[in-house]
């Protein structure tokens, strides 16, 4: 999937969820937004918690690779650095680092060294929030494990992986949950087209097993509710 088609499948899933606003009241009760505070942003996506934070804060940096995306932050005056966390270079240190489900596109023998590369540029006193989906509940992840079974394919939850390389930072570890709203099975699959991106051919081939497999989600008024459960990690660098 290019970038384009990506931004176009993403937009429509911020469209249809409250994520983001649940996001937003979470960082506000758990991350303290000063005016004196330095902010990263690790695959901020199209910017709209790094455009939310960026009022609070000192300065805000975003990385993130998908070019459709850059335009757009740049476009809200955001900082931003056109590349994957693995590939850039910092000399800064920042006071609160925001990674929001980026580590799913971590490749799984980088995982330690990444979480790592977070906590180093995290200055001292500083605090990092880690988002991820949770390895099993929720619909939204029913969904990916049948898609799974579909393909043949043995997933390896980044959540799981997640929790082993984070235990040693000792994380304050927290859940909520958000729902996505669709009008039908179609546009359910046009949401979930970002999250498949990495198997095209496989999400194109079983698009109607898995518009049946939705079904069973279907509200009294016909639209599809799935939802997300969330974990929350954060860590204090003292």
């Amino acid at each position: 999937m290019d970038d384009t088609k990506y931004k176009k499948s993403f937009d429509l899933f911020l469209k249809r969820t409250d994520e983001k606003s649940i996001i937003k009241k979470f960082i506000y009760q758990h991350i303290a937004l000063r005016k004196n505070v330095f902010f990263l942003d690790i695959g901020g996506g199209n910017g709209s918690l790094a455009l939310m934070i960026s009022k609070k804060v000192n300065s805000t940096l975003v990385i993130e690779p998908n070019r459709e995306f850059c335009k757009q932050l740049k476009r809200k005056n955001i900082r931003v650095i056109s590349a994957k966390w693995e590939n850039t270079r910092l000399s800064s240190t920042y006071d609160f680092i925001l990674a929001a489900y980026v580590v799913t596109y971590f490749p799984k023998n980088k995982m330690t060294k990444l979480i790592e590369k977070i906590y180093k540029h995290l200055q001292h006193g500083g605090v990092a929030l880690i988002l991820s989906i949770d390895a099993k509940e929720g619909s939204w992840r029913q969904i990916h494990t049948y898609f799974y079974n579909l393909i043949g394919h043995t997933h390896h939850s980044s959540d799981n992986e997640l929790k082993k390389n984070i235990r040693k930072y000792n994380p304050i570890a927290t859940t909520f949950r958000t729902h996505i709203v669709a009008k039908d099975t179609e546009e359910m699959l046009k949401v979930l087209g970002f999250d498949f991106f990495r198997y095209p051919k496989e999400f194109s081939k079983f698009s109607e097993h898995l518009k049946k497999f939705m079904k069973k989600y279907s509200r009294k008024d016909g639209k599809i509710c799935l939802e997300m459960v969330h974990n929350a990690y954060i860590i204090n660098k003292k």
